[in-house]
């Protein structure tokens, strides 16, 4: 069994792909920590639902080609069983893909009977024009009507694999037989033969032309697939990554801080150690075992001034600025938490780095979303010569790029830190 996360064997997956078509869709979602192959199948059997559009719009198109080529080589002779036929096949063609993606694609509860449904439409369809065209352009007539089963031989290689088709091939041969004897000719006539191995060569066209598509469809799901589970194993990567470094590495730096009096208070140190330890713990296991939430009804500001509290038990003193805000739940969860995280950081850096415990928050509405600026007098940086660490590039940067959102940082040594955070609404 491969491993999850790579991609099945190419010749494993073409091989089953040929013999049974596309994978049967299962009764419920696959599981999240289950191999990649049966991600992908479920992926695929879910794609696969409208391959039938496929077949059906060739149809439409091939229909009205084949009969303005029959048309333009015989004239009024038989015209009325084919504009008949050609009349039918676009009308119940267009309607039949209509309600295919109408109804969200062919399930596969009534895939089976559908097909053969169509297969036996297409059948007597050719019957029809063969026993009641002039028998002088009977070959030619049942060249338009045959265009319906070519559609049918797709869906067949398509849904049930090759071994299907290639019985349908096979099949076709005393079909076409029957054709030309319903329209009184012999076996022997030689339009029939001649056009005969051509309707015959059509049908081993679609299914080749299925099989590639059906291969391009299961490797391309595959592929798909893959990536998108590289990337969210990445993403959570970050996640991890971020969570400690702005939970536990800010825990252990602030308690590695030593303060005049330590020695001197020991007692009341260790207590405070051990209450900073209780209350970080439970924070991280809180991210680790809270489900995700799913909205809020509190407002952004109320969430930013929480921000602000928390802050404000590492001596930080944050004017919340928010008169020019109105706050109606334009942010969804995601980039509420997003917002919320970043500007975390960006007064924890405050706090750090800039030599002074006051900062401005400004939260106001500008170019389509909702910008929070986090603005201190502070000691400032040269941001050419002190490049950006951890914190800037994932806890602020990366975390507003991930909900389409973007940050920057401007700063000047002895002038202050401003820190622009902005998310689309």
């Amino acid at each position: 069994m491969p491993e999850a996360g790579s991609a099945a064997p190419p010749r494993a997956l073409v091989r089953t792909l040929l013999r049974s078509g596309t994978p049967a869709e299962p009764a419920g979602p696959p599981d999240e920590h289950g191999d990649l192959a049966d991600v992908g199948d479920a992926t695929l059997a879910r794609a696969a639902r409208y391959w039938v559009v496929v077949p059906l719009a060739y149809r439409i198109a091939a229909f009205v080609k084949v009969f303005i080529g029959f048309t333009a080589a015989n004239g009024r002779l038989g015209l009325g069983p084919v504009l008949a036929a050609t009349v039918f096949a676009v009308a119940a063609n267009t309607a039949a893909m209509a309600w295919v993606l109408r109804s969200g694609g062919l399930r596969a509860r009534v895939t089976g009977r559908a097909l053969a449904l169509d297969l036996a439409v297409g059948v007597a369809l050719n019957f029809a024009v063969a026993a009641t065209a002039p028998a002088s352009v009977q070959p030619f007539a049942v060249d338009v009507s045959w265009t319906w089963l070519v559609g049918a031989v797709a869906m067949w290689a398509g849904t049930s694999g090759l071994p299907s088709a290639l019985w349908l091939l096979v099949a076709a041969l005393p079909l076409r037989a029957l054709l030309t004897l319903a329209g009184g000719l012999p076996l022997t006539d030689q339009l029939s033969v001649t056009r005969s191995i051509g309707c015959m060569i059509a049908l081993g066209v679609a299914i080749v032309l299925a099989a590639g598509i059906l291969i391009l469809l299961g490797a391309g799901t595959r592929f798909a697939v893959d990536i998108g589970i590289r990337r969210g194993r990445e993403a959570e990567r970050h996640r991890t990554r971020r969570i400690m470094h702005d939970s536990v590495l800010q825990t252990l730096e602030a308690l590695a801080i030593s303060t005049p009096g330590d020695d001197a208070h020991a007692v009341s140190r260790l207590s405070e150690v051990r209450s900073v330890a209780k209350a970080e713990a439970a924070e991280i296991r809180r991210r680790i075992t809270e489900p995700v939430p799913n909205g809020t009804t509190r407002g952004f500001a109320v969430e930013l001034a929480d921000v602000a509290t928390e802050m404000a038990r590492d001596g930080l003193r944050t004017q919340l600025v928010a008169a020019d805000f109105a706050d109606d739940d334009k942010l969804s969860q995601d980039r509420r938490t997003a917002m919320c995280e970043a500007v975390r950081e960006a007064l924890r850096n405050t706090v750090k780095h800039s030599g002074t415990k006051q900062v401005v928050l400004r939260v106001e509405e500008r170019d389509g979303g909702i910008a929070v600026v986090a603005r201190d007098q502070g000691e400032g940086f040269d941001v050419r010569e002190r490049p950006p660490g951890f914190g800037i590039t994932q806890s602020i940067l990366a975390r507003l790029a991930e909900v389409g959102g973007h940050g920057t940082v401007d700063s000047q040594p002895g002038r202050g830190t401003r820190v622009t955070m902005w998310v689309p609404s």
